[in-house]
């Protein structure tokens, strides 16, 4: 194996010091440049995972940008979730035993990020895949179905059988909305476009 690895690398450090009147993301390149990284080592109850595929949320555009509850690191591959194989432990029982699976993952804070050919995850948060779940469902598996639960869990605390949300054709919103037919709640979702409905 290489000891360097290409990478969609942060121009940017810590947070934006003033927030930009529209947020769309237009283009990457003011924010990540594909650059070459060293290859990084699990620490212990950590894994090494080869990139299969990595997702682009809206969590990962906000965050390049320097608007999101997270501090950028200049010069470390940026994305947050991601699907591949693990290919190293760094010691543990748990870490030893996922390598060789493929595993939805989210990239450790501080480590590269799934937007490069290697990342480092917390074994504990792995998910292994079956063969039937496709690379392109399980690098989307854990950001936003874990958004759209907690979300979800807030309207059940509040025990009202309708609630009302917005952006509702977004995939965060579908979630929610399969969520709460699961347990009879009735969504109100609000969309921008009539193609949307």
């Amino acid at each position: 194996m290489a000891d360097t690895m290409k990478a969609l690398v942060l121009q940017g450090d810590g947070y934006a010091t003033e927030r930009p009147e529209d947020i769309a993301l237009r283009s990457m390149e003011t924010f990540v440049q594909l650059g070459e990284l060293p290859v990084p080592e699990p620490g212990e109850g950590q894994v090494r995972i080869k990139v299969a595929l990595a997702s682009v949320n809206p969590s990962d555009e906000m965050f390049i940008q320097g608007l999101y509850g997270q501090p950028r690191i200049q010069g470390n591959a940026a994305g947050f979730e991601g699907v591949g194989e693990v290919v190293a432990s760094g010691g543990g029982s748990l870490a030893d035993g996922h390598v060789g699976e493929r595993v939805a993952f989210v990239a450790r804070a501080g480590a590269p990020g799934a937007w490069s050919q290697y990342s480092i995850a917390d074994a504990a948060t792995c998910i292994p895949l079956i063969d039937s779940v496709r690379d392109e469902d399980g690098a989307a598996m854990i950001v936003n179905p874990l958004t759209a639960l907690a979300m979800f869990g807030i309207v059940k605390q509040e025990e009202s059988p309708a609630f009302i949300f917005s952006a509702g054709a977004s995939q965060l919103s579908k979630l929610m909305i399969g969520a709460a037919a699961d347990e009879d709640y009735r969504p109100i979702a609000i969309v921008r476009r009539d193609s949307q409905i």
